[in-house]
C-alpha cells in the first residue's frame, strides 16, 4: 500500500455520484482521490498551487461533455495527465477526445481495477515527466537570459540602465492591460538592449546621452534589434521574444523596420510596447519630465498602440523611495543606484538608476582598487523598493 504521504493525487468527474462513489472506492489505497460531480465542480476543484497528477473525466456529461471539460482542464492546469472514461464510443468521439482534450489514455467501461490502477500509475509518471522537463528548461532558459543580462550590465553598464527603467515603465503598463504570454514580453523588454553591445563607444555614448545621431549613426542603431536577435535565437523556446524585438522599430502605422507590410494590432504585442518604451525612455534622457514624453508622444501617436499610449499616460509619477548610503562591501544584486558612482577625480564610472548585479558589484570592486578609486559611500535604493523584478521564464507548457 502507497503511503499517505506519497498518493499522487487524483481527480475524478463524472455526472453520476454512485459512480464516483464506487471509485473512490477502488482507487483510495493507491491514490489521494478527490471527486467532483460534473465538469462545472471539476472546473472549480482546480486551483492555484494545488495541482493534480491526473485528471479523469467521464464522456457523457450534460453541458459540457468531457472532451470539452478537459480542454478546459488543460488550459487550467496543463501539466497535469488527461484520461477520458466512457462506456460509449466511436471512432469520432475518439478523434474528438483525443484532439479537443488533450487525452494521454482512453478507458472503455468498465473498467477492471487493476487495469485503472496501473493507467494511473502510468499517467503519474507522465505527470512526473513533464514536470521534471519544465524544471530543467526553466532552469535553463533563467540561466541563459541572467548570463546574457549580467554581461551587458559589464559590457554596457548604461544600456542595462536603460532596459531596467524600461522593464520597470513596461510592468506598470502590463499591470493595466489583458496580456497572453507576458513572461515573453517581459523578456523581450528585458533583453532588447543586448544588440549596444556591437556599436562602437562613442556612438553608445551618443545614443545614452540622448545626442543627436548622423545617418550614419542612426543606421547602426536600426540594426540593434537584429544584433539582439542573433544573441538571444539559439535559446529554446525564446520564438515570441526574438519576434518582439525583430519588430520593435516598427511604428503601429506600419512605419519603420522591418519593412514587411504588418500594420497595427498585427504587429507582435511585445513589438508595440517596445517601440514606445524606447521612444519614451529616449525623451526622458533628453531630459524631458514624465509628463512633457507623454505630451510628445501623443504628437506622433501614430507609432504607438493607442491602448499602450493610453495606459503609459495614466501611470503616475513613482513617489520617490528611501535612499541610505552604503559601501562597495556592502552592496546586494537588486540594488538600484540613486546617485552616479564616481571616482576619486569626480568622473562617472556608472550612471544612476543602474541596477547592481553580481558583475557590476565585481567591476566596483575592481575599480576600487586603481589609484583613482571609487568615491564612497554610494547611494542606493533597496531591492525591495524598485518597480517588477526581472521577468519570470514559461513553463513547459507555457
Amino acid at each position: 500500500m502507497t503511503s499517505a504521504v506519497d498518493r499522487p493525487r487524483i481527480l475524478l468527474v463524472d455526472d453520476e455520484p454512485h459512480i464516483l462513489d464506487g471509485l473512490r472506492r477502488q482507487l483510495r489505497r493507491n491514490f489521494e482521490v478527490e471527486t467532483a460531480v460534473g465538469a462545472a465542480n471539476g472546473l472549480f476543484a482546480l486551483k492555484p498551487g494545488q495541482p493534480f497528477e491526473v485528471i479523469v473525466s467521464d464522456f457523457l456529461m450534460p453541458g459540457i461533455n468531457g472532451a470539452e471539460f478537459l480542454a478546459a482542464a488543460a488550459k487550467a492546469a496543463p501539466t497535469s495527465t488527461r484520461v477520458l472514461l466512457t462506456g460509449h464510443t466511436s471512432l469520432a468521439d475518439a478523434a474528438e477526445a483525443v484532439n479537443q482534450g488533450q487525452v494521454y489514455r482512453m478507458l472503455l467501461k468498465p473498467v477492471d481495477s487493476e487495469d485503472m490502477i496501473t493507467t494511473l500509475r502510468e499517467c503519474v509518471a507522465q505527470h512526473r515527466l513533464v514536470t521534471a522537463e519544465k524544471e530543467l528548461l526553466e532552469r535553463t532558459l533563467r540561466g541563459s537570459v541572467k548570463a546574457l543580462t549580467d554581461v551587458l550590465s559589464l559590457v554596457s553598464p548604461a544600456a542595462f540602465g536603460r532596459a531596467t527603467r524600461m522593464r520597470q515603465v513596461a510592468a506598470t503598463i502590463l499591470d493595466q492591460m489583458e496580456v497572453e504570454d507576458r513572461w515573453a514580453v517581459e523578456l523581450a523588454v528585458e533583453m532588447s538592449q543586448l544588440g549596444v553591445v556591437s556599436l562602437p563607444p562613442n556612438v553608445a555614448d551618443k545614443l545614452n546621452s540622448g545626442a543627436q545621431l548622423d545617418q550614419a549613426e542612426q543606421g547602426m542603431v536600426d540594426q540593434l534589434p537584429a544584433v539582439a536577435e542573433k544573441l538571444i535565437s539559439p535559446i529554446p523556446r525564446m520564438d515570441p521574444v526574438v519576434d518582439a524585438i525583430r519588430s520593435s522599430r516598427k511604428g503601429f502605422d506600419g512605419s519603420g523596420l522591418p519593412r514587411d507590410g504588418v500594420v497595427g494590432a498585427r504587429i507582435p504585442f511585445g513589438a508595440r510596447l517596445l517601440r514606445l518604451l524606447v521612444d519614451h525612455d529616449a525623451l526622458l534622457t533628453r531630459g524631458l519630465s514624465p509628463a512633457d514624453a507623454v505630451g510628445e508622444l501623443r504628437d506622433n501617436a501614430r507609432y504607438y498602440d493607442p491602448a499602450m499610449l493610453a495606459a503609459l499616460g495614466g501611470t503616475p509619477e513613482p513617489a520617490s523611495a528611501a535612499t541610505r548610503d552604503v559601501a562597495i562591501a556592502e552592496l546586494k544584486p537588486g540594488m538600484v543606484l540613486a546617485a552616479a558612482v564616481v571616482s576619486g577625480s569626480g568622473d562617472t564610472l556608472v550612471d544612476a538608476g543602474q541596477e547592481i548585479t553580481v558583475g557590476l558589484i565585481a567591476r566596483l570592486e575592481n575599480m576600487a582598487t586603481l589609484e583613482d578609486g571609487v568615491r564612497e559611500p554610494l547611494t542606493v535604493r533597496d531591492a525591495g523598493d524598485v518597480s517588477a523584478g526581472s521577468a519570470s521564464v514559461p513553463t513547459a507548457n507555457g
